[in-house]
């Protein structure tokens, strides 16, 4: 049939269009399918890397003990090798007095044996003399070569125990590379499991940190050491912080349950990677928008493990001491993107107390507000008022002029006797006093009537 007739193209279409359905529908199936999958092949992955991070872990635990055990056994080693190198020191002291002695002999019987031009010829009694000298000198050689091998045996004892010596520190040296091996490995797994976890919260849809939602506090307490610069010996350097504390420590009984301070994804839970000491029980929670928090010095065996999702609140462990505590604390960090930042910028305010001894700077307040208190307070003074100023004018006192013409004599300047009690000694003109007008000049008399 040509193509170009209208029914060879009416049949062409109908078959492209069968085509284009049956392909639509394939596509449907496989996008219907794919969230399944990638659900099932997420919980896979998750399974294997918590798997690596056990087997990791473990290999770091084996190591960590053959190391232990490698520094018992070199302490051990050390301590007999003491006394073995001081067997030396006696034996070369023995050897070396040995040898004199024979060097002694040696000389008398040259001196004896030069008495005589010919030593058969000599007396009888000479020759056993030289008799004796020598059989002197044969055990003095005897007790030299008896020195000599015993020297040479303590020598060995002391080589022996070096080589023990050294055998341990080879043993030593790669059960560490093996441990920082497994470390370097686990460090892997806990970064894997961190990017699975941030899959699974962005599945979960949980609550975005940066869009309202706030972290809740891991535990009650008190702040025993806050977060920055500290002067705790534990903690290392860190800019010009000579001791710098990455988290808050909260105190608190053993025991005292450690919650999650937002919902999220456990990265890792068991023995902390990073602490040499190998006895520090850690967990590493990963939350939206790039925070971490993570909870140390817990109480080993805790209910979640790594790739468990956590609610706000739940109950992820119990406060402890493993690993370098000096008592029972939870110690709190908070990472952003990687970084560790305050935790008390992310927590609500109020809820856990502070302790103030704790730091320095707390403790000379504290000092200071004692000290405050237990000084006597003085009582104000109050300030006298200043004294009046002699009339500088003349020696006597001055006359001053009242309204009505008066003079009378002023103990003040002359300008002050218009208000002075010279112009009214009886008081009766005085503002309000005995009736009288207030508010008047004084004196009040002659020119107005008496009050009645």
């Amino acid at each position: 049939m040509p193509l170009a007739s209208p029914a060879a193209w009416t049949t062409l279409s109908g078959r492209l269009v069968i085509a284009l359905c049956a392909i639509a529908l394939m596509a449907t199936a496989v996008v219907a399918s794919a969230q399944p999958v990638a659900a099932v092949d997420l919980s896979d992955r998750i399974a294997a890397v918590r798997a690596a991070q056990r087997s990791a872990e473990s290999i770091m635990r084996q190591q960590d003990t053959a190391i232990a055990r490698a520094d018992a056994q070199r302490k051990v080693l050390k301590k007999g090798l003491a006394p073995l190198e001081r067997a030396v020191d006696q034996r070369r002291a023995e050897l070396a007095n040995v040898k004199a002695i024979l060097d002694t002999r040696r000389v008398r019987l040259a001196e004896k044996e030069a008495q005589y031009a010919d030593p058969s010829a000599a007396p009888s009694d000479a020759k056993q003399r030289l008799q004796a000298v020598r059989a002197d000198i044969r055990a003095a050689e005897r007790s030299r070569d008896a020195a000599i091998r015993r020297q040479q045996a303590a020598v060995r004892a002391v080589w022996g125990k070096k080589t023990q010596i050294e055998n341990n520190k080879r043993q030593r040296k790669a059960a560490i590379a093996r441990r920082e091996g497994a470390e370097a490995s686990l460090s892997a797994y806990i970064k894997q499991m961190t990017d699975l976890a941030r899959i699974k919260i962005e599945e979960q849809a949980t609550v975005s940190l940066a869009e309202g939602g706030t972290f809740s506090w891991p535990s009650t307490g008190r702040i025993s050491q806050p977060y920055g610069c500290t002067g705790v010996v534990y903690n290392p350097r860190r800019g010009s912080c000579k001791h710098f504390h990455d988290g808050i420590d909260v105190v608190d009984s053993s025991g005292t349950p450690v919650r999650a301070v937002a919902a999220g994804v456990v990265a890792y839970s068991g023995w902390n990677p990073y602490d040499k000491e190998g006895r520090a029980y850690v967990i590493d929670v990963v939350h939206a928008d790039g925070y971490v928090s993570r909870y140390g010095h817990l109480l080993p065996g805790t209910p979640v493990k790594a790739g468990d999702l956590v609610h706000t609140g739940q109950i992820i462990g119990r406060m402890g001491s493993t690993g370098k505590s000096t008592g029972t604390h939870l110690h709190f960090e908070v990472l952003r993107n990687g970084k560790d930042i305050s935790p008390l910028s992310v927590l609500p305010a109020g809820v856990v107390q502070v302790d103030k001894a704790s730091t320095k700077a707390g403790q000379a307040a504290l000092a200071r507000a004692a000290k405050a208190a237990a000084k006597p307070k003085k009582p104000k003074k109050t300030p006298l008022p200043p004294p009046a100023k002699p009339f500088p004018y003349a020696k006597e006192a001055p006359v001053a002029t009242c309204d009505d013409g008066t003079k009378v004599k002023a103990k003040g300047a002359p300008e002050a006797a218009n208000s002075a009690v010279e112009c009214d000694p009886t008081g009766l003109f005085a503002a309000g006093a005995q009736g009288g007008p207030p508010n008047l000049p004084l004196p009040y008399r002659g020119t107005s009537p008496a009050p009645g």
